[in-house]
């Protein structure tokens, strides 16, 4: 009697000791598949992460920026809307943004729209777009009539 025979359980066949090439190759496939259908999960869900965070860091520009037209004048509000630029914080995380301001009149007060838009898909035909009221009154509103 060998002494590997009397370590072998009961029951087990005496010529094989290991899986076969096509064991191997049958779980090298499972693996591999299963490995193909979740990277691109993985992948979009790291590209979902970067484009929330660039929106996040956009919408807090707009929200500063309207922060600041409260403090303008009203006789400069339109000189600082045409002046209106990114900060340079914003600029080095967001790619290629570009702030825009619409001006128009409400009965609320002066209307601002804020439009701030960058190189991502979609973002030039429908910028993040922050829409605020400077009542009258107020340093940048209209004086009341």
């Amino acid at each position: 009697m060998h002494s590997c025979e009397a370590v072998r359980p009961p029951g087990h066949p005496a010529g094989r000791r290991g899986f076969t090439t096509l064991e191997v190759i049958a779980a090298a496939g499972l693996v591999s598949a299963g490995l193909a259908a979740i990277v691109p999960i993985f992948v979009r869900q790291a590209r979902l992460v970067a484009e929330t965070r660039r929106e996040r860091i956009a919408l807090e520009e707009l929200a500063n920026q309207a922060e600041r037209l409260a403090a303008v004048r009203p006789d400069a509000l339109d000189a600082h809307l045409a002046g209106l630029t990114v900060s340079p914080a914003v600029a080095a995380l967001v790619p290629a943004a570009r702030l825009a301001a619409v001006r128009g009149d409400s009965p609320l007060g002066t209307r601002v729209a804020l439009m701030l838009s960058w190189d991502a898909a979609g973002r030039h035909e429908r910028p993040l777009t922050l829409v605020t009221w400077l009542p009258p009154g107020s340093p940048a509103g209209e004086p009341r009539r």
